[in-house]
């Protein structure tokens, strides 16, 4: 069902939503670039169907903006991407949406509070797209590797605390 923010038309490239976001302007998505979470995300159950747009060129992260309320927007990246060594357990995930692994993609939300050094990424909870069905969902897994808040830019090592100048020997003569 359209929303009141968007409307379908047809371009020369297919169908097309439009979709008016205050963040994001005046946008005619492709219908085909649009997938579905039925299920919706955790904290918005009634919101699902999304597209992703682009940052900007060369950046990893990606908006995931909401075609049944534009105003909703995540950023979302793949943890592979902002995580070293991250393995995303794809056949997992792909078994979870009846897919092959290779059909599925995987991002996961990022939160980017004002001060960006402390940016996290959710491991425990990625969302996968079967790109054959554009169907998808958010997967909770069941791994106590993967954390709800993983931390994009490693905390700062501690400094050794200096340690306090010993008193000279009395026994021992310093050395000139």
């Amino acid at each position: 069902m359209a929303n009141t923010a968007e409307r379908l038309t047809t371009g020369e490239q297919g169908p097309t939503v439009r979709v008016e976001s205050k963040r994001f302007g005046s946008l005619d998505i492709p219908a085909d670039r649009i997938f579905e979470l039925p299920e919706g995300l955790i904290g918005f159950p009634t919101r699902r169907r999304f597209v992703m747009l682009d940052h900007r060129p060369g950046s990893p992260f990606k908006w995931m903006l909401s075609i049944d309320d534009p105003e909703l927007a995540f950023a979302v990246a793949e943890p592979a991407d902002l995580v070293p060594g991250y393995a995303a357990p794809l056949e997992k995930i792909a078994a979870a949406l009846s897919a092959e692994a290779g059909d599925v993609v995987m991002f996961s939300l990022v939160t980017i509070p004002s001060d960006p050094t402390q940016m996290t990424i959710n491991l425990l909870a990625p969302v996968a797209v079967d790109l054959r069905s554009r169907i998808g969902r958010q997967i909770v897994l069941d791994d106590p590797r993967f954390d709800p808040a993983h931390r994009v830019v490693p905390e700062p090592k501690a400094e050794k605390p200096a340690q306090p100048a010993q008193p000279a020997d009395p026994e021992k003569p310093e050395k000139p």
